[in-house]
């Protein structure tokens, strides 16, 4: 695919979403493209790569809830397990005034989302960090920091919950990216979110163009301060679900 060719569906995509973009957040998800297939043939990090799926499955769905929300109530941004940088890293070309941390438990997807951010040169108000949310959620400097965390294609809510809840500060909003199925996992997790002091806000149906599988966002807020022992051990909100 030439730069043009991509720069008509990307913009056609936008306009219809109504996100507002210019010619150098474009050209960063040329790039971005461009060094993820290169990239992905070394370190496998992600079964996408036709380009126009790239396009609609990992751009144009990270980038879909923004046409839903309001950009002035977060600042401080926090996307765990963001993997490629789905929805993380496309969030910050397009909010590059806005802090992010960007967490993944997987050390290679780290590395490639140190040189990507190098390849897009950018490098103020960005973290990368490579570590387990059960550990990062117990630090200090981490902890109840974020007025709006992210998670993407990562776990059902009932474990989501125990790895992302203990990073939001207090009224801050929390984000999950889901498929059709999102309903039977909000009754799942009621016990976890009330243990872990965040509360069912609403649901957006995301209308991704040229993506016929639903999509889903599920919001919370936070309405105090997580319990202490929250959360558990590595490897246990897996095992035993709250």
């Amino acid at each position: 695919m030439e730069f043009e060719e991509f720069k008509e569906k990307i913009v056609k995509a936008l306009d219809k979403l109504k996100i507002d973009y210019d010619n150098k957040k474009i050209e960063k998800l040329w790039i971005y493209m461009d060094f993820l297939i290169k990239e992905n043939k070394k370190y496998n990090l992600t079964n996408i790569t036709d380009e126009s799926e790239i396009i609609t499955k990992h751009f144009l769905d990270s980038l879909a809830p923004l046409s839903q929300l309001r950009r002035d109530i977060f600042n401080k941004v926090l996307d765990l397990g963001t993997g490629a940088g789905f929805p993380g890293m496309v969030w910050k070309i397009f909010m590059p005034e806005k802090s992010f941390l960007l967490v993944d438990s997987t050390l290679k997807k780290v590395k490639f989302l140190k040189l990507l951010s190098a390849e897009l040169e950018i490098y103020e108000n960005l973290e990368i960090k490579h570590a387990r949310a059960e550990k990062l959620g117990k630090d200090q400097k981490y902890r109840e920091k974020y007025d709006l965390v992210l998670s993407r294609a990562v776990a059902p809510l009932n474990i989501l919950a125990e790895y992302t809840v203990p990073f939001a500060s207090n009224d801050s909003l929390l984000i999950y990216y889901k498929g059709p199925d999102y309903k039977k996992e909000v009754e799942n997790s009621k016990k976890a979110f009330n243990l872990l002091k965040a509360e069912y806000q609403d649901e957006l149906e995301l209308n991704v163009p040229g993506l016929k599988a639903e999509r889903y966002i599920v919001i919370y807020k936070k309405i105090n301060n997580t319990p202490k022992k929250y959360p558990r051990r590595n490897g246990i909100p897996k095992k035993r679900p709250l």
